[in-house]
């Protein structure tokens, strides 16, 4: 809720229900989820989402740090008792229930396998990016990392040691990693109302196939739709 370019974005609305609802409706309708977790900090500003949260049945966590995220997500599977976590970030109503399936298959497939991501190679949106750990990873980074920088970036950290963790990379058919589909600004928050209120059905989950091609079927593209280059 403390976001600076947009102050309380997970609870504007789209269609008419807060950005973290469409989240944690996709999340429901994926096979193998069996519960959903809101992992936030005790700062009274969230205390408006972690109150609708609780309203709708979520169990809710709350750390007092805002930037320990290792603490925060070793904290929702304490409360779960879960094998494993796909982590979906808060700012990303389009998260896609088949692409998290296909993101959990992958990873039941190899027994070792300690997560699983189609972060590793971009060819997803961002916006659509799932990250699955198990319970023991999550579970030692709480107990190992020590320094604020890796515990903020704990997910990057165990990404970045393919030595210690096998992690599986989940991959498109296309490549279709340089979209920008996140609620992260006023811009992003504008397109994503017209998406919503454009492809949004009560009941009925709409996929980035029909994103895709409704963002196709514009005369043009914003640029927030895009991400910015990387310079060199």
């Amino acid at each position: 809720m403390g976001s600076v370019r947009l102050p309380g974005k997970v609870m504007r609305p789209l269609a008419g229900r807060p950005v973290v609802w469409h989240i944690c409706d996709r999340l429901r309708r994926v096979d193998g989820i069996s519960q959903v977790v809101l992992a936030t900090t005790a700062a009274a500003e969230n205390d408006e989402m972690a109150a609708w949260a609780a309203g709708e049945g979520l169990t809710v966590v709350r750390h007092p740090l805002e930037d320990d995220i290792a603490g925060r997500l070793a904290m929702a599977m304490d409360a779960t008792g879960a094998d494993a976590m796909v982590k979906i970030n808060a700012d990303c109503p389009l998260a896609d229930p088949e692409v998290i399936a296909s993101g959990l298959a992958l990873f039941r497939r190899d027994a070792k396998a300690d997560g699983a991501t189609n972060k590793l190679k971009a060819t997803y949106p961002l916006g659509l990016s799932i990250e699955i750990l198990r319970s023991e990873v999550i579970g030692w980074c709480d107990r190992n990392l020590t320094t604020a920088q890796d515990r903020e970036l704990t997910v990057k950290w165990i990404f970045d040691r393919p030595d210690r963790f096998w992690i599986l990379s989940l991959e498109a058919d296309r490549n279709e990693g340089s979209f920008n589909l996140t609620v992260d600004t006023p811009a992003d928050y504008a397109l994503m109302s017209e998406i919503f209120d454009g492809l949004f059905v009560a009941g009925r989950i709409f996929g980035w196939p029909e994103v895709r091609d409704y963002l196709a079927s514009r005369t043009s593209i914003p640029a927030c739709a895009y991400l910015e280059p990387v310079s060199a």
